[in-house]
C-alpha cells in the first residue's frame, strides 16, 4: 500500500514538473496575458482538469513557475561572475535572450504590490534578492573589487532599480541596447558610491570657521 502510495505521489510530482516546464514554454511564446490553464494545458499535452487540480490557484502556478525559471538562470555561464556588478549584467544578458522571464517578471510586480494572498510571497522573492545583491557588494568590498562609501543595502537597492528599469526599456522600447545603457549607468553609480556625502552640518562649519 506504502509503495502504492509513493509511487501515486511520483507521479503526481511527475505531472506537476510537466506543467511548470509547459507555462514557462507558454509565457516564452505568447504575451503574459494571454496564458492561462487552458494554454498551459495545451502546451503540456494534458486535460486542463489535470491544471487545475494541481494548481487550484493561479497565483500558485506563477509563484512555482517565477521560482524554477529564476533558479534556471545562470546554469549555463561558461565563467562565474567575479563582481556583484557583472553579476547582474550576466543576468540582464540572459533576459534579453529569454524575454518571456522579464515578462513575468512584471507580471509579479503587479501582484505583488496588490492585497492578495499571495502578495507578501512575490514581495519576500523581490526582497530576497535585494539582499543577495547586498550580501555580494559586501563580499565585493571585502575583496578589494567594489568601493563604498554608502551602505552596501543602499547601492544594493540603487544597483536593482537601474537593473529592474532596463527590463522595463527592454519590455517597452525594443530598439534600445539595454546592456550598453546598464553599463553607462553603473559608471554613473560607482562614482556616486565611492563619494562621501557631505553634510549640513559640516557646510555650516565651514562658513562659520571661514
Amino acid at each position: 500500500m506504502a509503495h502504492h502510495h509513493d509511487a501515486a505521489f511520483e507521479d503526481e510530482q511527475s505531472l506537476a514538473e510537466r506543467i511548470v516546464r509547459a507555462a514557462i514554454r507558454a509565457y516564452r511564446l505568447h504575451p503574459f496575458d494571454s496564458v492561462d490553464a487552458e494554454v498551459v494545458a495545451e502546451v503540456a499535452g494534458i486535460e486542463v482538469t489535470t491544471v487545475e487540480r494541481l494548481f487550484p490557484t493561479w497565483d500558485a502556478l506563477l509563484l512555482v513557475t517565477y521560482d524554477r525559471w529564476t533558479q534556471l538562470r545562470g546554469t549555463r555561464r561558461r565563467n562565474p561572475p567575479t563582481c556583484t556588478i557583472e553579476h547582474v549584467r550576466m543576468t540582464l544578458a540572459e533576459d534579453v535572450a529569454d524575454p518571456g522571464l522579464v515578462r513575468v517578471l512584471a507580471g509579479a510586480i503587479t501582484i505583488a504590490a496588490a492585497d492578495t494572498g499571495f502578495a507578501e510571497l512575490f514581495r519576500k522573492r523581490f526582497e530576497e534578492y535585494a539582499e543577495q545583491l547586498s550580501s555580494g557588494l559586501e563580499r565585493d568590498v571585502e575583496s578589494g573589487s567594489e568601493r563604498l562609501a554608502i551602505p552596501a543595502y543602499q547601492a544594493a537597492t540603487q544597483l536593482l532599480a537601474v537593473y529592474e528599469g532596463m527590463q522595463i526599456q527592454m519590455l517597452v522600447r525594443p530598439h534600445i541596447d539595454v546592456l550598453v545603457e546598464f553599463d553607462r549607468a553603473v559608471r554613473t553609480l560607482r562614482q556616486g558610491w565611492r563619494e562621501r556625502e557631505v553634510r549640513a552640518w559640516d557646510l555650516d562649519e565651514v562658513v562659520l570657521t571661514s
